[in-house]
């Protein structure tokens, strides 16, 4: 584990991986990546399978959530899921009836419930049932992954995913014109005319699942078809 990396969010991320690789075996899992869509950002793991990216944010109970609606909105725009994997503690208390309350007080019934103002799916930790018993539902107690996006391109931000040298590579791979000098706006912008969704989202996956990372499963390198 990273020295910067505390053992609080050590334990959900150590969850939520255990969960993508359960759900998506394929996919490979990369920690702490770049993206610059809504501004510089850095996304805490994404799962990157041959043409689909689930990108997930951490928050532990030693965070903050005050940066999280821009963080989930950077991540929106770059995968096909968003996930925040967030500590129970930002739970937030809220008057109920008895067959939807977690617990009860002074006559009265509460649940608690996600935090407001966050678009995407959000995963509370630790995963467990905490409605009272004989309530019928308890919305929170298992987290809901996400099905395939089969046949969905990513958006066309996910190209702030890449490096310059991936950008470059990419351009090459799927015979967009593109020079030593091309700066990466040119790239980028050459890419969204000329190529397909699907050329791009599988290109964009392959040059992720092939990059060498710091923190990441091992390389596997694809051919894009141009």
């Amino acid at each position: 584990m990273p020295a910067y990396r505390s053992s609080a969010e050590a334990e959900i991320r150590d969850a939520v991986v255990a969960r993508i690789r359960e759900r998506r075996p394929q996919a490979r899992i990369i920690h702490e990546i770049n993206v610059s869509t809504y501004g510089p950002n850095r996304i805490d793991l994404v799962a990157v399978d041959r043409a689909e990216i689930i990108a997930v944010e951490v928050k532990s109970a030693k965070d903050k959530l005050d940066r999280l609606p821009a963080q989930m909105d950077a991540m929106r725009g770059a995968a096909h899921h968003a996930i925040a994997a967030i500590h129970e503690k930002f739970l937030v208390e809220q008057l109920t009836n008895q067959s939807a309350a977690h617990y009860e007080r002074d006559g009265k019934f509460y649940l608690r419930a996600e935090p407001g103002g966050i678009r995407g799916e959000i995963w509370v930790f630790p995963e467990m049932r905490r409605a009272m018993p004989g309530a019928n539902h308890d919305s929170l107690e298992r987290w809901r992954f996400p099905s395939p996006q089969l046949e969905i391109s990513l958006p066309s931000s996910a190209l702030d995913l890449l490096w310059r040298s991936e950008l470059f590579e990419l351009c090459g791979r799927l015979r967009v014109a593109a020079g030593r000098r091309s700066t990466m706006p040119d790239m980028v912008a050459a890419l969204r005319w000329y190529c397909t969704g699907a050329e791009l989202t599988r290109g964009i996956c392959a040059m992720l699942r092939g990059r060498r990372c710091v923190e990441a499963d091992p390389e596997i390198i694809e051919r894009v078809a141009a």
